[in-house]
């Protein structure tokens, strides 16, 4: 496509990452004098989220021993849903939002992932054609009190007079309200998951989220540009090196293989409960994703190839960055490729 390029990697960094802590993006203490913001944390359907990885079966494969230390971390939804309500916030403050926009906005930030099965995108496939659900269903069950964990998020959201329909309308991506930060590309959603991803393994810091937000918002200079056409690369490294890399499609591939094979310990409630839960109906699935020899045993349960769409993420510098219009200047390709396990050798060093 004309005019279409894809940013090499730079150096370039803006703000200081380390003040932005992936394992701890909120602290508490912020949300004290919002009571909705407290309670819907204190749910049991949101503290279900900490017992599950953002990754799925990829956080366990690439942090096989977790030990707190840099690059030895697994992350949880809740982090992550913690991070993205930390840039609602920081927007609802920048507009001073009504009471009740802010409490809209942050609930949807919070909630946004509340419907994530446990090993999330690893085993969603399986769990959608044997029950036809899939996390979007998930969410809007739970946000609408239909399933028993549910049922206190609801009651709370009511409490506080939040318009639940618009809730899940923004949440879905189908209210452009906000400066589409829900809807469009250069989402809340998007940019805390693909930093908090790019904090895994070796790659050098990248800005924070917030300095993202920031540009996304003012788009008053080239500096601002380039943040945000930087963090579209971010996105496509994301891929290309974590989501899509060999060793992520494997780890998916492994997860619903092992779905597959244990058909009969499943129900559609394990959509809402934990990952330890959810490991021991799938026996043997915890210690094939930490193997060392992982490569060599996942051959066993796969294919000779694996068939998978790739994703590219790339910047049209011919649309106008100013005018918003997002989806003609960052653009997401998708192809279909094939993954021969037979070019994989056996040895497995992340």
């Amino acid at each position: 496509m004309e005019g279409v390029v894809q940013i090499s990697f730079s150096n370039f960094v803006l703000g200081d990452a380390a003040q932005y802590k992936f394992s701890a993006p909120v602290e508490l203490r912020t949300l004290v004098d919002d009571e909705l913001f407290v309670e819907l944390i204190q749910t049991e359907g949101f503290q279900r989220l900490s017992s599950v990885r953002f990754l799925g079966g990829i956080d366990y494969l690439l942090v096989r021993s977790p030990n707190g230390s840099p690059g030895a971390v697994r992350y949880t939804r809740l982090q992550h849903s913690l991070g993205v309500a930390r840039l609602a916030l920081m927007y609802s403050s920048k507009f001073e939002l009504s009471t009740s926009e802010r409490h809209l906005i942050v609930a949807a930030a919070l909630l946004h992932d509340i419907g994530h099965a446990p090993l999330s995108h690893s085993i969603e496939p399986v769990l959608r054609e044997r029950f036809s659900i899939d996390h979007h269903d998930a969410t809007r069950a739970i946000i609408c009190g239909h399933e028993q964990i549910g049922r206190a998020v609801y009651k709370t959201l009511r409490k506080h007079s939040v318009d639940v329909d618009r809730l899940v309308l923004l949440i879905g991506g189908k209210d452009p309200a906000f400066h589409s930060f829900f809807s469009g590309p250069i989402n809340f959603d998007t940019i805390e998951g693909i930093l908090r991803t790019r904090a895994f393994g070796k790659a050098p810091p990248a800005f924070p989220p917030d300095i993202v937000v920031d540009a996304a918002i003012n788009r008053s200079s080239s500096i601002d540009q380039e943040i945000v056409d930087q963090f579209w690369s971010y996105k496509d490294q994301a891929y290309r090196h974590v989501i899509n890399s060999s060793f992520g499609i494997l780890a998916d591939r492994v997860c619903q293989a092992f779905a597959r094979l244990h058909f009969d310990n499943l129900s559609a409630s394990d959509y809402f409960t934990t990952e330890d839960i959810l490991f021991r109906k799938l026996p043997g699935l915890r210690q094939l994703l930490t193997s060392p020899n992982f490569i060599s045993e996942a051959k066993n349960y796969l294919p000779d190839t694996i068939e998978y769409t790739g994703r590219r993420f790339l910047v049209d510098r011919t649309a106008d960055f100013t005018s918003r219009n997002d989806f003609a200047r960052y653009i997401q390709t998708r192809e279909s490729m094939t993954l021969p396990l037979r070019e994989l050798g056996n040895d497995y060093d992340l």
